[in-house]
């Protein structure tokens, strides 16, 4: 049972006579001077007609933007005082009520529309404008739970949960309580909306059962299980297979109050679909590898250095993700088919020497490269797959400084350097002479602290290549900076 207060506003005929008396005159006075009548007109082709009004304000001669902007004043001030189980003051906004400023103010104004009613405005009946506002039973609710004190009663609403273990949705019982009636506080804002004026309403608990009950909880479960318990299945044309899992399903399924809150909907979480399918889409691709080969003067090839493979593309990942979705909602199997783009891989061809293919670096007709083999201790000076000089007999880095391995190229000399005698060296050698470094601090050189050579292990090097004086200088002089030095066992 609610009571309602509110300012009524009654004119008596007397007082309405003499509040359109001053437009008569106007309207005479308009009429009397030269284009008088033309200029009513187009005054009130964007102004309210006299007589125009909005839940009981004269708003005549206001233009629409002015009508928009009183009635939306008037909406934020009007508010709905509560009392009785619980006391308070809410907004219309808050308890879901939406005063449509706007679609109000052009309301005032659609009589004007019309040439004659601006001339017959002044003689006719009043123009009493409704507000225009909707309702929200949802926001009702909202605001009804937020106000109940703490501790209540109040009604619990069925709902449904996954349950990982059992990898199904259940229901989870609601239970009765005591509430506010939602009907009373929602005709009060209503009807404060529609007078843009406060009111107050007294309200007491009443016995609730749960909006939402097992029976539309468990419709909701059923239909969620449904879905998850479908296959999902998408193929490439490799032959691939990419497939949800029941807990990745589990997590495209939203369940929550339906629009008007009386039910509990099943929603399928579109950005979660396509982002699941995007990232199958990203396994399924290929990327695109340039091929790289080794081949003879004549073409045919001799090593083949890296793979050449196919990009391909997946094109139909969007395409994909709203049929997915399609079957979700329908409660189908989805079988899928991801489509390629493919490009070509190409070759990157390198022309070697006859024979180099046999080699520890398939060196082309005439490169200069060195060989350091660390299974024997020697280096060897190769143009192409010819042997210009050498084996000649090393020493590498002992034990626990190693001389590094790989594919490198020299890039600084030294006539002489001393080595180590620095901070972080525990060693010492001056004037060190024909050094030819290929990465770091590794270098093949002249050691004339030594008398003999082609053998590793206890005694070897900080992990530079020791080599006879003689020798070092040949390699010294005949290799320029960047030649390549393949050290390897």
């Amino acid at each position: 049972m609610i009571k309602l207060f509110n300012r009524s506003q009654k004119v008596s005929a007397n007082v309405e006579k003499r509040r359109r008396w001053p437009w008569l005159v106007g309207a005479a006075a308009l009429l009397a001077v030269g284009g008088g009548a033309g200029a009513w007109a187009v005054h009130y082709s964007d102004h309210a007609l006299p007589g125009t009004s909005v839940a009981g304000q004269d708003v005549s001669g206001m233009t629409q933007s002015e009508i928009a902007k009183l009635v939306s004043s008037k909406a934020s001030a009007t508010k709905v005082s509560i009392s009785g189980a619980v006391n308070r003051q809410a907004s219309l906004s808050e308890l879901g009520v939406k005063v449509d400023a706007a679609a109000t103010a052009k309301a005032a104004l659609s009589p004007n529309a019309s040439i004659m009613n601006r001339f017959t405005a002044p003689f006719t009946s009043n123009n009493s404008v409704s507000v225009v506002s909707t309702s929200s039973s949802i926001k009702i609710d909202e605001y009804i739970a937020k106000i109940l004190p703490p501790g209540s009663n109040a009604p619990v609403n069925a709902s449904v949960t996954f349950n990982e273990e059992e990898t199904t949705f259940e229901v989870v019982s609601g239970k009765d309580g005591q509430s506010l009636s939602p009907k009373e506080i929602e005709q009060a804002a209503t009807s404060a909306a529609a007078q843009l004026s406060s009111t107050s309403v007294k309200v007491a608990y009443v016995n609730t059962a749960p909006t939402i009950t097992y029976t539309k909880a468990k419709a909701a479960a059923d239909k969620a299980n449904t879905i998850v318990k479908n296959d999902v299945t998408i193929t490439d044309p490799d032959g691939d297979t990419y497939t949800a899992d029941t807990e990745t399903k589990a997590a495209w399924i939203k369940v929550g109050p339906s629009t008007d809150g009386k039910n509990l909907a099943v929603t399928v979480d579109k950005e979660a679909v396509t982002k699941w399918v995007n990232k199958q889409a990203s396994a399924a691709q290929v990327t695109l590898v340039e091929g790289e080969r080794n081949v003879y003067s004549d073409g045919k090839v001799a090593t083949v250095v890296v793979e050449a493979k196919d990009g391909k593309d997946v094109q139909n990942a969007s395409t994909v993700s709203e049929q997915l979705l399609t079957s979700l909602n329908s409660g189908k199997v989805y079988a899928g088919k991801f489509e390629y783009k493919t490009t070509k891989a190409e070759w990157k061809e390198r022309t070697i020497a006859n024979g180099a293919e046999k080699l520890v670096y398939p060196a082309a007709e005439g490169e200069k490269w060195i060989d350091v083999n660390l299974s024997n201790a020697t280096v060897t000076a190769y143009e192409g797959a010819t042997v210009v000089h050498g084996p000649v007999g090393m020493v590498p880095g002992a034990p626990g400084t190693e001389t590094v391995t790989g594919t490198y190229h020299v890039y600084l000399k030294y006539a002489a350097q001393d080595m180590g005698c620095t901070a972080g060296w525990d060693y010492c050698s001056k004037d060190v002479p024909w050094v030819t470094y290929f990465t770091g601090s590794y270098a093949l050189h002249g050691a004339p602290w030594r008398n003999s050579f082609g053998w590793s292990g206890e005694g070897g090097s900080h992990g530079c290549v020791n080599m006879p004086v003689s020798e070092a200088k040949w390699v010294y002089d005949w290799a320029p900076v960047g030649t390549t030095v393949v050290s390897h066992y």
